[in-house]
């Protein structure tokens, strides 16, 4: 039993190894990181309280209060899902293999001065792209913008929040801006 045990540990211990390794290389070759503000030179990190990898489907499950720390910026879920491309190569050799994160929700996203918020999330390199869907809620100091839908441009930098199409937000994106006291 205890053999068992060690093989299991030994498993996940090497998903988790797998899947930095994989998302360094994702961030190296997209120009920036997974994450918004980070850089291709930022690690990235994931603790959880569960890690599974299936290698048959090629992707790393994180589930149990998720924390991925990318440079400035933080994203906590409640479940993880990266996917990867086992036939994907880059021209040095190295395999580049993630193509896609799901997260699970809530999600919460801190980056600096901001705080994004919603019930799922998303990045797929090949876009170079981080999505969040649903009742989602953006942040700075006392300013509040809501939407149901915000993507991040990881290349460019530049984010765009959507309304739904419902009787409840009438279709907008809806902001509150608080003056600075002088």
């Amino acid at each position: 039993m205890a053999r068992g045990m060690r093989k299991t540990c030994a498993l996940i211990a090497a998903a988790g190894a797998l899947a930095a390794a994989c998302c360094a290389q994702a961030q190296a070759k997209s120009g920036g990181g997974v994450l918004p503000g980070a850089s291709a030179s930022d690690p990235l990190t994931i603790d959880s309280d569960k890690a599974d990898y299936f290698d048959k489907e090629q992707k790393a499950v994180y589930s149990g209060s998720v924390i991925v720390v990318n440079g400035p910026s933080t994203l906590k879920a409640s479940r993880l899902v990266i996917f990867l491309d086992n036939k994907a190569k880059s021209n040095d050799g190295s395999s580049d293999r993630v193509k896609r994160i799901d997260a699970e929700g809530p999600v919460t996203l801190l980056s600096k001065d901001q705080t994004a918020t919603g019930e799922s999330g998303k990045y797929d390199r090949s876009e170079h792209k981080v999505w969040l869907f649903g009742n989602v809620v953006l942040t700075q100091g006392e300013n509040v913008t809501k939407g149901d839908r915000l993507v991040y441009d990881t290349t460019t930098g530049q984010a765009q929040l959507q309304a739904a199409s419902d009787s409840q937000s009438h279709g907008r994106v809806h902001s509150v801006i608080t003056p600075k006291n002088q």
